[in-house]
């Protein structure tokens, strides 16, 4: 645990509710724009290519969308003048490499708990959940179901199985999130649990639901869960952004580091595109996607795990001791 002087050493300034006010304001007004221009590219690439399309729509998703919280807070301070923490936020003091071992001990429970419940549902409910892939036909199949067209399996350089894609998709995750997929998550996280979790007094949870609201323009035209999905996929969206907060902000509060927060949710999102191709069938409501019912389930079953081992163990060791004291 963290000492009391650790933390007042590192503890943001009090943020004013006319200045958070203003900060929202600004990402309601960004995001506007953001989710306008994104409408705009994919109508005017609805008849190109499907990797085309996709390639324009991913540049401009990770170049003028992702990024609208860290516009907030440089258009909030530089044209607003509102006060905005950069050098408390940004620091890079309290990383250590025992800090990061958290991070990934997190990532990769959730991946256990993840492909063993897709192989437990699959082989339960293949129909409705899919399973792993067990041929390179399968994998084949759902890269072309991802990009959106044909492709000559003859001219790829396919691995024996597909299931090696797992532990290559595992370390590749980890080496991105230490590096560029840190950076684009810190431009997300530096708002979400930076500025407003000060702003809203570590209120991960609700904070959770403003970052899934924040994300409906992109879940509206098929962002996700493909456009046939989009009204329940904007619930489930929100619904598993409130979780993934709860897990981000626990990683913020035992750390002291919104920079962890964001190595951890850059590493979840240098392995979004493993699960879309290893499971077969299935609906991308639910197992198929790292943000379906699964995977929520999975990184609530992860927090809780935390929370209890936090709150109650540490609790429960003092006790012990305690009781030892008196007795000796």
């Amino acid at each position: 645990m963290s000492n009391p002087t650790e933390k007042a050493q590192n503890s943001l300034p009090l943020i004013k509710k006319e200045h958070r006010n203003k900060v929202l304001i600004t990402l309601f007004v960004l995001t506007a724009l953001a989710g306008a221009g994104y409408w705009a590219v994919v109508s005017a690439t609805g008849n190109s290519a499907p990797p085309v399309a996709l390639a324009l729509r991913l540049a401009y998703i990770a170049v003028l969308y992702m990024p609208v919280p860290l516009y907030t807070l440089l258009i909030s301070r530089y044209v607003l003048s509102v006060p905005v923490p950069f050098r408390a936020l940004l620091s890079l003091k309290q990383i250590t490499a025992k800090k990061y071992a958290l991070v990934a001990g997190l990532f990769l429970a959730w991946v256990v708990l993840m492909v063993g419940s897709v192989v437990i549902l699959g082989w339960l409910w293949p129909e409705t959940f899919g399973h792993l892939a067990t041929t390179n036909g399968h994998l084949v199949h759902n890269l072309e179901k991802l990009i959106g067209m044909s492709v000559d399996a003859s001219t790829m350089n396919l691995p024996l199985m597909p299931l090696v894609m797992l532990p290559l998709g595992i370390v590749g995750a980890l080496m991105a999130g230490l590096t560029v997929n840190a950076i684009f998550a810190m431009m997300e996280e530096i708002l979400w649990r930076g500025y407003l979790a000060q702003a809203f007094h570590k209120k991960y949870a609700m904070i959770g639901v403003l970052w899934g609201l924040w994300h409906i323009p992109l879940i509206a035209l098929g962002y996700n869960y493909g456009a046939a999905n989009a009204l329940p996929g904007l619930v489930l969206f929100v619904g598993f952004c409130v979780v993934m907060s709860l897990v981000l902000g626990f990683v913020v509060e035992r750390t002291r580091s919104v920079w962890l927060a964001a190595v951890l949710h850059g590493t979840f999102n240098g392995f979004s595109y493993i699960m879309p191709l290893l499971v077969v069938g299935g609906s991308s409501l639910l197992a198929s996607s790292v943000v379906g019912v699964v995977s929520l389930v999975v990184w609530l079953v992860v927090f809780l795990g935390c929370y209890i081992s936090t709150t109650f163990i540490p609790a429960t060791d003092q006790c012990a001791k305690d009781v030892k004291a008196k007795i000796s």
